[in-house]
């Protein structure tokens, strides 16, 4: 028998710019399911540039995590 289901992933970046350069600092993920519920995830690419960009970095995050939550809705 057959099942299945359904889910959308999310990606996102949290990039600053050194010398010129897009660097990626975090890479969000999530993983909505069918039934609403959702899973959230981040990798610090960057631990200097990332203690160095807290603020830009959370204000990312709480962006991502927002969507997220939109897409729940």
């Amino acid at each position: 028998m057959l099942s299945t289901t359904k889910s959308i992933n999310l990606n996102g970046t949290s990039s600053v710019e050194v010398n010129g350069v897009k660097t990626p600092v975090v890479y969000f993920n999530a993983q909505i399911k069918g039934d609403g519920t959702y899973n959230v995830n981040y990798s610090v690419q960057n631990d200097e540039l990332y203690k160095a960009n807290k603020d830009a970095v959370k204000a990312d995050r709480d962006e991502f995590e927002a969507l997220v939550e939109q897409m729940t809705e």
